[in-house]
């Protein structure tokens, strides 16, 4: 199976259930679709304070080799530096370490003033 998507919405945590509908023809994995998540609402909490944004999402799964792509023109971050400083007992912080977790491999760049985070997952086939 082999399939390639693309999505831009409003970085905006309403848009949310939308960009879910728009993974879930996609991918069927839980654990892509929580990740996906957890990007998606950092995005639209902190990428843009000041002013409105879009996030652009590629989605390609070839044969179970899942590559998910944020883009976003927001303030620079490099969720691969991310350190939590909040004690382990207080909420928030811990999006990027589950993501970090769940899939097997996460890149960042930040390109033409634009961040690109680019996660990508194997997904086991069931047998049939």
């Amino acid at each position: 199976m082999s399939q390639k998507m693309r999505m831009k919405v409003a970085a905006d945590v309403s848009q949310y259930p939308k960009v879910l509908d728009w993974v879930e023809v996609g991918v069927s994995s839980s654990q892509i679709q929580l990740c996906v998540e957890e990007i998606f609402i950092n995005i639209c909490s902190y990428a843009y304070p000041e002013k409105r944004g879009d996030v652009e999402i590629l989605l390609q799964n070839i044969d179970g080799q899942v590559e998910i792509e944020f883009i976003d023109d927001g303030i620079e971050f490099n969720p691969l530096e991310y350190k939590r400083q909040k004690p382990i007992d207080h909420p928030g912080g811990f999006g990027i370490y589950i993501v970090n977790h769940l899939m097997d491999e996460i890149k960042y760049e930040r390109k033409n003033n634009r961040n690109h985070l680019r996660l990508k997952k194997l997904i086991k086939q069931k047998k049939t």
